[in-house]
């Protein structure tokens, strides 16, 4: 709700008296009727005068209201006015995020019709925060006098300060009423980052896990403010604080929760130009998932034919004496380095990789084979070795977990053989289908007939071996893949929620969604529902679906339905298409940017809706960097649609249709440019050389090219 602040009135009516006397301000060099009082405003007037084509009447903006008599130190970082002075209308606010967000108001409204006198966040988003009858001002914030916690503490003041303005100390001494306590209890029940919170006639007691103490006070105060105060996302980077006149906690009200897989990630890896959520901060546990140790340490190296003895080329004979020698002695040699350099075992060193190298060149000696024909699978291999291994180690290391790929050969589980109490499994879900959930229960195709080395690569058969792992095993890991392709990155949107209550449901003990992002689909919004997951795994559809909406809003702003639309058609086209994996559409491949994921016909018939969608979408955008991420949205919109319908127009002779499509193509260059990006130049679509993007569609699709080897739906099977 926005709110009519008494303060802003007063002002404002004093400025409508004053008017005739305030001095004039600076005209802007874009358009005369635009004033601005703070050099800091001229982005703001030029962005207004190159949107709107007709300005009704003068405006004078800019965050130095003081010549009007305007006091804007009251308002918060993205608090603006809009008022009607008789004579012009003023936009004032205090900082230039502000301003932005108010000549964008001021545009739509204008646009309407509808121009209105509107008063944003003054103080804060929450007009009153009443905690167990007292106004939160009169609290004092009590932790332990640990770094930590203390952090936390401070972290847990600056939030309500930004919320309802209100300034809150932080003390290490003894609690006195009112208060807000923050403090570690030992408790089994809240495991690593488990938290619980009451409140009392004292006030608010806030109790975190002891056993994790990285991250527990953390999420205790985070979560907290999420889920109390309707602050979306603000474990992840989204910080979507919702306005209320006010938040009333009552004496009596608690709640406790907790995580569900021990550890998940979701991982942003490349670096967007545009900008990132941080979305790769979920810390709950002890990390130990399992990333090519034997390659990345070069254990037993010595022993490895790969060029730079670090097994990427080859793997080991597991079942070999020599290599299990070598590895030992290089291993623990490992953990005293570590140990030495003042890690802990049990504490900040719990985890050793032992996973494969990434290739699937595995040993075919007597043994080996003799072995495979018994237990049906590889993977019995590398337990001979690693159940060996971290028995022995054990015994001068007591308290270190070990880990091993379940990947490339090794997914099938043995029939016999079995992981012992110090291995953890991570199970990759790598080259299976992405169009479809992992449960197989949509994939249209699978030959489970198919033999071990990589395997079939079907969702029914690698679901099939995933829970055959973890039922043997308790502590399976799941390495979960979305991978981008600059302008034909996938879309994700349409298997978060299956797939992580499925691999929930299944017993996968922690998640890693390699998921990078190079901010030209909406996976910033599938790894954020994805983190809402983490915390409430049983939520309904339903809540889910009123998660979505809110994570849209807050990455693109009032257009946030319409992206909705847009997602959904493009996620119906990946429902409807033949199985694919992440990786058929290549990163590595010489085409790999002409090639399309998905049905070309399907995208093709959709694109004039999907175009539609995002352009109307664009101009709806609350700020500037929600205008930015609507831009590069629908760059690849454009770009998937460009490579689906050009060739069709083309082969009917449509010169229209290809005018239009050329029209697209460019206005995607001329928007990306305005943001330093240029499309022929890899590097600035996802930060590494390579092979990019032509720079008009006549380019991509030269009249008389066979195209065949541009546009493929390339199955992978």
């Amino acid at each position: 709700m926005k709110r009519t602040l008494p303060l802003v009135l007063a002002a404002i009516i004093l400025a409508v008296s004053l008017a005739s006397f305030a001095p004039a301000a600076p005209r802007s060099a874009v358009d005369p009727r635009i004033a601005v009082t703070s050099s800091d405003a001229a982005g703001a007037a030029e962005w207004l005068g190159e949107r709107l084509d007709e300005i009704p009447g003068r405006l004078v903006l800019g965050t130095d209201a003081s010549e009007y008599g305007v006091d804007v130190s009251t308002l918060a970082d993205d608090g603006y006015i809009i008022r009607d002075l008789g004579g012009e209308t003023a936009i004032f606010a205090r900082t230039e995020g502000g301003l932005d967000r108010a000549v964008r108001k001021y545009a739509k409204m204008a646009e309407a019709g509808a121009i209105r006198d509107v008063t944003y966040r003054e103080g804060g988003a929450i007009g009153k925060l009443i905690l167990a009858g007292r106004d939160i001002s009169e609290y004092t914030v009590y932790t332990e006098d640990e770094e930590r916690i203390l952090n936390s503490a401070n972290d847990f003041a600056a939030h309500v300060k930004t919320a309802c303005g209100a300034s809150l100390a932080v003390s290490t001494e003894a609690p006195k009423a009112p208060y807000i306590i923050l403090r570690y209890v030992h408790d089994e029940a809240l495991r690593t980052v488990g938290s619980r919170w009451s409140v009392d006639e004292g006030g608010l007691t806030i109790e975190c896990s002891d056993a994790y103490k990285r991250s527990s006070s953390f999420y205790a105060v985070r979560r907290f403010l999420e889920t109390r105060l309707d602050w979306y996302g603000l474990v992840s980077g989204f910080e979507d604080l919702a306005d209320a006149d006010v938040v009333e906690i009552a004496v009596g009200e608690s709640g406790e929760e907790n995580v569900c897989f021990e550890w998940a990630v979701t991982h942003g890896g490349w670096a967007c130009l545009y900008d990132r959520f941080d979305n790769d901060i979920q810390d709950t546990a002890p990390d130990r998932h399992t990333c090519h140790g034997m390659q990345n340490n070069k254990f037993a190296g010595e022993l490895s034919e790969s060029p730079n003895r670090d097994w990427a080329y080859d793997q080991p004979c597991f079942l070999d004496e020599t290599f299990y020698e070598v590895s030992r002695d290089d291993i623990a040699a490992y953990i005293e380095r570590r140990v030495e350099a003042g890690q802990v075992i049990g504490d900040d060193f719990v985890f050793v990789d032992l996973g494969a190298g990434d290739n699937g060149y595995w040993c075919n000696c007597r043994d080996c084979t003799t072995l495979l024909r018994k237990e049906g699978s590889i993977a019995a291999h590398i337990l001979t070795w690693s159940n060996r291994l971290s028995e022995e180690l054990n015994e001068t290391y007591p308290g270190l977990s070990y880990g091993i790929f379940a990947y490339a050969g090794t997914n099938r589980p043995p029939k016999t053989m079995r992981p012992n109490k110090h291995i953890y499994v991570t199970y990759c879900f790598d080259f299976n289908c992405s169009e479809h959930p992992l449960d197989g229960s949509r994939c249209t195709w699978g030959d489970p007939s198919k033999g071990v080395d990589f395997g079939p690569h079907d969702n029914v058969t690698f679901a099939e071996h995933f829970l055959g792992w973890t039922d043997i095993c308790d502590n399976v890991y799941v390495w979960y893949y979305g991978l981008p392709n600059s302008l034909l990155t996938m879309s994700y949107m349409h298997l978060v929620y299956d797939d992580w209550t499925w691999l929930w449901r299944s017993g996968a003990k922690g998640v890693y969604w390699e998921a990078e992002d190079t901010g030209y689909e909406t996976n910033w919004v599938a790894k954020q529902l994805a983190n809402q997951l983490i915390w409430d795994i049983d939520m309904s559809t339903e809540r889910f679906s009123e998660l979505y909406d809110r994570a849209l809003y807050a990455t693109y702003g009032d257009g946030a339905p319409l992206v909705r639309d847009y997602v959904t058609t493009i996620d119906r086209v990946h429902e409807a298409s033949k199985c694919m994996n992440c990786w058929a559409f290549g990163l590595m491949e010489p085409n790999c940017f002409y090639s399309l994921y998905a049905d070309p016909d399907g995208v093709a018939e959709h694109y004039d809706l999907m175009f539609e969608l995002l352009e109307a979408a664009f101009p709806l955008a609350t700020n500037a960097r929600q205008e930015q991420r609507c831009a590069a949205l629908e760059a690849g919109a454009i770009m998937k649609g460009s490579v689906a319908a050009y060739p069709k127009a083309q082969a009917a002779h449509d010169a229209e249709r290809m005018a239009e499509l050329s029209r697209r193509y460019t206005l995607m260059t001329t928007r990306l440019a305005k943001y330093g990006v240029d499309i022929t130049n890899r590097s600035t679509l996802i930060g590494w050389s390579g092979r990019s993007h032509p720079g008009t569609i006549e380019e991509l699709y030269p009249e008389g090219a066979e195209m065949d080897k541009y546009v493929s739906p390339r199955p992978f099977n």
